[in-house]
């Protein structure tokens, strides 16, 4: 199929690169035509801009960082639906409001185009391996259309209609968020009482504390590897949306707003672009500098 990725960051470049070896046509924008490197090795092509990369495409995939940059890239007179011959599918699979959501599937659905607010789970791994989780959004037709492109990159389930895998996509990123924070709370504690991290994953890991996120996140401690799977910065935008959904709806989700405390005081020290396990460094800030505890 014809496949247009915008966006080629954490995310959006490894499914480029996925899409492009299993054979599809694949042509990819972003502001940066460097970052796009491994996915033109791969065989993409490139286009100065959205509408560039969506002309005549079957699915154009956004993986794109916020919603003012998703909205531009649909919508603005560069976006997709700009094209000469606007996508068949537009699948936003970055986060953000089920609101926009809504917006840009009215919007393409006046062009003549279906759409999908199409979430995912799995970080860059998952993008990688085709294992992500893709909650998708919409309807059926549209899910019908974008199935092949998604079937390549996971586990795709069309859950509701337009902005249900954003509101999804949210309730996932509470969870996430909160979690996170847990196994860095562990991390810094268990190294406080002298505990073998290896023997403290193997233990926890055959019990309720066992999780995907502790099997992904305890080795990158391990290793002292705090380069992003997914940035703290991100887990800030995404929990503020789903604090907003929360508000809206008159709840009060008071782990959430920890959460978001904690992250913020992260990104605050100068740590926004560090993966979310660099929350560990929130629970040592009594130290003089993090580097003083034992552990990375």
């Amino acid at each position: 199929m014809k496949v247009a990725v915008v966006g080629t960051g954490l995310m959006g470049l490894p499914v480029a690169v996925r899409l492009a070896e299993a054979g599809h046509d694949v042509t990819v924008h972003t502001r940066r035509k460097e970052s796009a490197g491994p996915a033109l090795a791969a065989g993409a092509a490139w286009a100065d801009s959205a509408a560039a990369a969506g002309d005549g495409a079957d699915v154009a995939i956004t993986f794109l960082p916020d919603p003012p940059t998703v909205e531009a890239a649909v919508l603005g007179p560069d976006g997709l639906l700009a094209a000469a011959t606007p996508p068949a599918v537009v699948a936003d699979m970055s986060t953000g409001p089920p609101e926009l959501a809504r917006r840009l599937a009215a919007a393409a659905e006046a062009r003549g185009v279906a759409a999908l607010d199409a979430p995912v789970s799995g970080g860059p791994p998952g993008a990688a391996a085709g294992t992500l989780t893709i909650m998708a959004g919409g309807t059926s037709e549209a899910f019908a259309l974008a199935r092949p492109v998604l079937a390549e990159l996971g586990t795709a389930v069309l859950v509701g209609g337009p902005g249900a895998g954003q509101s999804l996509k949210l309730v996932n990123q509470l969870l996430i968020g909160g979690i996170a924070g847990g196994i860095a709370d562990a991390w810094a504690l268990s190294g406080a009482l002298g505990l073998d991290p290896a023997i403290v994953a193997e233990v926890v890991g055959r019990g309720f504390g066992a999780s995907p996120l502790l099997a992904f996140m305890w080795p990158r401690l391990a290793g002292g590897d705090l380069a992003p799977g997914f940035k703290v910065d991100h887990m800030i935008k995404d929990l503020t949306l789903a604090l907003a959904a929360g508000d809206e709806h008159g709840l009060d989700l008071a782990a959430g707003r920890s959460a978001q405390e904690r992250y913020r005081w992260l990104s605050d020290a100068g740590d926004g672009d560090l993966g979310t396990q660099a929350l560990y460094r929130h629970a040592v800030r009594h130290h003089s500098t993090v580097e003083e505890d034992d552990r990375p």
